[in-house]
């Protein structure tokens, strides 16, 4: 008995000796947080200082970035609904080629796929390059050029096809598919504008801001740099606070494997003392105040 209560104290010290680690672990940590916490909203008011941002600017900026942001998801979107719409006319119409006597009507024929695809990098290419007026009107020319030959190209694929049933569903299928993406491509440019314009004010109130924009994004990058330590020490924190309260656990643990043990050790001194009493009433000795107790507490018992 001697030998485990004695294994008993080393363990219950071994984890104290552990839990008092991890609880200053803690402290440090909760320090470096606040810290870290303190100095990302020096930062960030350091940043709206250099940018002179006005309540009013700032949140009509984010005002702003948030609807362009909604606009921006809105036309991927449809980005993605044309496409799927496109890839399935795509797909109807490879099989209305199948249908169709390939040498004798498409010499010379353009599909309507290729002249979208045609359309779409002819636009993209005015979105994303500059361009020399020349240039300009060229592509436009070129675009308008696309853009009539698309308007004919229904009718001349509709002359392509046989005049049979499955090639007729096949060819209305295409049609739905085209005019399904075709709205959605519309939709989508509306989309754009838009966006472009959220954007276009919001570079317009960004001119209001401070002057010294890179010394700015310099205080932004601080910002999130201490925003990211203060995360890291909160992670860090919950794992120790996970620890903690493993070692509270096992303390609690001893402590009442302990407290049961005593409490045995007590009711066995009491019921000892009890018996020794009650050995002395049957010789008419005298008790002792100890032995009085221990015969009413053993008696309580009972």
């Amino acid at each position: 008995m001697a030998e485990k209560t004695v294994k008993s104290e080393d363990e219950f010290g071994t984890i104290l000796e552990k839990l008092g680690k991890v609880q200053a672990a803690m402290r440090v940590c909760m320090r470096a947080n606040q810290d870290a916490r303190k100095r990302a909203w020096e930062w960030r008011d350091r940043r709206d200082e250099l940018r002179g941002e006005t309540p009013v600017v700032h949140d009509e900026i984010t005002k702003q970035r948030e609807a362009r942001d909604e606009l921006n998801v809105q036309v991927q979107l449809q980005k993605k609904l044309r496409d799927e719409e496109t890839e399935r006319a795509q797909i109807l119409q490879e099989k209305l080629r199948i249908l169709r006597d390939e040498k004798s009507n498409r010499r010379d024929y353009i599909s309507l796929e290729e002249l979208q695809r045609q359309y779409r990098e002819l636009e993209w290419k005015q979105q994303t390059m500059s361009l020399s007026i020349d240039e300009e009107r060229a592509l436009l020319e070129e675009l308008e050029h696309l853009s009539q030959a698309m308007e004919k190209a229904p009718k001349t694929e509709n002359q392509l096809i046989d005049q049979t049933k499955e090639q007729e569903e096949l060819w209305q299928e295409v049609q739905a598919a085209r005019t399904k993406a075709q709205e959605h491509h519309e939709t989508m440019i509306a989309l754009v504008e838009e966006a472009q314009q959220k954007h276009q004010q919001i570079i317009q109130l960004s001119g209001n801001l401070g002057p010294a924009r890179t010394e700015a994004d310099e205080a932004h990058q601080m910002y999130i740099q201490c925003l990211q330590e203060a995360d890291e020490m909160r992670v860090r924190l919950d794992e120790l606070r996970v620890e903690e309260i493993k070692y509270k656990t096992q303390l609690d643990t001893i402590r009442k494997t302990r407290k049961e043990v005593r409490q045995a050790r007590e009711k066995a001194a009491v019921e000892k003392l009890a018996e020794q009493a009650r050995s002395k009433q049957q010789t008419g000795q005298k008790l002792t105040m100890e032995e009085l107790r221990a015969l009413m507490e053993t008696k309580g018992l009972e």
